[in-house]
């Protein structure tokens, strides 16, 4: 899995996932760690060949989904099953998540877009304008590391009807989020007051 490492790294700080190595009061520092990082699993991707190593991009995955999934069940050579896309139905029926994951809060919504743009505005200006030096694997994974914030694309209808249908009936997931995570001191509000539980 492919992320743009700006979104990637605001993640893993704003949640506050302990990564050896990584200091979560450094937004600098993480950065050239996801490069680092990614740049060796691009590698070892590369090297293993299109047949055992399939790149997915997130944001694709995220605008895309039908196509994206249809591509990687294609790959691993499991059949379609329309019920892929529809996952939320599932939580707490035919699947159930971890109340410590710290990403268990995004599960529980549909497949939307708000994910996609969150780190920005989050990353210090010296950092956004040194982008290209710190984090070089963004180019050449496809990122324009000076675009803030990014164009990955536009969504499928799909897409965009899910993320309308979570702003619109925010109270129905919050609680729909709380039942799952059954712990509402992982929720909080973000600063345009949309409820939120963690980035």
């Amino acid at each position: 899995m492919i992320r743009d490492g700006r979104a990637t790294v605001h993640s893993i700080i704003s949640r506050q996932v302990s990564i050896t190595g990584f200091d979560l009061s450094d937004y600098r520092q993480c950065l050239e760690k996801w490069n680092n990082a990614i740049a060796t699993m691009f590698q070892q991707c590369e090297s293993v060949g299109k047949t055992r190593c399939m790149k997915v991009y997130y944001e694709q995955l995220v605008l895309h989904p039908e196509g994206q999934i249809k591509r990687i069940l294609q790959f691993l050579e499991i059949p379609w099953n329309n019920s892929v896309l529809h996952h939320e139905e599932l939580v707490g029926k035919d699947i159930s998540l971890s109340k410590v994951e710290k990403s268990t809060d995004q599960v529980v919504k549909p497949i939307n877009l708000d994910a996609l743009n969150k780190w920005v505005g989050h990353i210090p200006e010296d950092v956004v304008r040194d982008m290209p030096n710190i984090a070089p694997m963004l180019q050449i994974l496809g990122y324009d590391p000076l675009m803030n914030p990014p164009n990955y694309g536009e969504a499928d209808k799909m897409v965009l009807d899910n993320t309308a249908n979570i702003h619109k009936n925010e109270q129905k997931w919050y609680r729909k989020t709380l039942k799952v995570v059954d712990e509402s001191s992982h929720v909080h509000r973000d600063p345009s007051s949309r409820l939120q539980m963690g980035s």
